[in-house]
């Protein structure tokens, strides 16, 4: 297996506040998020939108096709670890979810690559209170990418 490592500066983007709801929902608050930027990743968002920021952000990357693919390759995007909440997208598809709780989220993509791709994650990291439903999160982080994103190319042969 071959692994290339999304690391670095990725963009992203506030989309809104949210809470996380009695029945195990995520609710919009309708409070004013910050403004957009750009962040290293692995990381959860302490350093750039602070630590009492909860709510759905937007984190984008382009990277190109892998050279070298033969036929029968499989190619799969692999996210170690999010907190708490994640969807995923290749080039505005949506391909798949993952969570805490399940650790490592892989996706297999290799019919849905073009020659410059757009991975985006949309991470939520809801507030929780009194009344919310359970809810696994990182004790003593906050939202975030905080694993590695990876491209992984497996060989026909194996």
């Amino acid at each position: 297996m071959h692994t290339i490592r999304l690391r670095g500066p990725w963009q992203f983007t506030p989309l809104a506040t949210t809470y996380w709801s009695d029945s195990a929902e995520s609710q919009e608050t309708g409070i004013e998020v910050p403004p957009p930027g750009t962040m290293k990743i692995p990381n959860d968002w302490s350093d750039t939108l602070g630590d009492s920021f909860h709510g759905k952000v937007l984190f984008q990357r382009y990277f190109h096709k892998p050279t070298g693919l033969e036929q029968g390759d499989l190619v799969q995007i692999t996210l170690t670890e999010v907190n708490a909440l994640a969807t995923v997208f290749l080039n505005h598809e949506a391909i798949g979810t993952g969570d805490v709780s399940q650790g490592k989220s892989t996706f297999e993509v290799t019919d849905k690559l073009e020659l410059r791709n757009l991975l985006e994650v949309i991470i939520d990291f809801p507030a929780l209170d009194a009344k919310s439903a359970p809810l696994s999160t990182i004790e003593g982080r906050t939202g975030g990418i905080t694993g590695e994103v990876q491209i992984e190319i497996l060989p026909s042969s194996v």
